[in-house]
């Protein structure tokens, strides 16, 4: 139990450090998401690459569908496709211990990549 919790204390002691870098930075959103990946991932330089990229496309995707559509439904349905779709591609760029820790991160811990559907138990 007290492993466990040194364990949390240091984990809380990275992200506050990772949070005062990217204060200090002024990172945008996608910015700020490749710099969590690299260090949670552990990230190679070709994966870090790619995943940038992969980041640009789906914070530029979201916001175009956000500027096409006031349907709050039709909004969240955009945004599951562009996800759906950009998870296929990173199962393809990350190892299967970086996938499911990405998708742990994500709190996506139970989605189907091959699907699309989210398993229900």
């Amino acid at each position: 139990m007290a492993a466990e919790m040194a364990q949390a204390q240091r984990l809380r002691e990275a992200d506050d450090q990772l949070d005062k870098m990217v204060l200090a930075l002024e990172l945008s959103g996608p910015q700020m998401a490749i710099l969590e990946m690299k260090r949670e991932l552990k990230l190679n330089e070709e994966q870090l690459m790619q995943v940038e990229l992969l980041n640009e496309e789906r914070f530029q995707r979201m916001t175009e569908a956000q500027m096409a559509t006031e349907d709050p439904l039709q909004l969240q349905r955009s945004y599951r496709e562009i996800q759906v779709e950009l998870d296929k591609v990173m199962a393809g760029i990350l190892n299967e211990g970086q996938l499911k820790h990405y998708l742990e991160l994500e709190g996506r811990q139970h989605v189907n990549l091959l699907t699309g559907k989210e398993d229900d138990e």
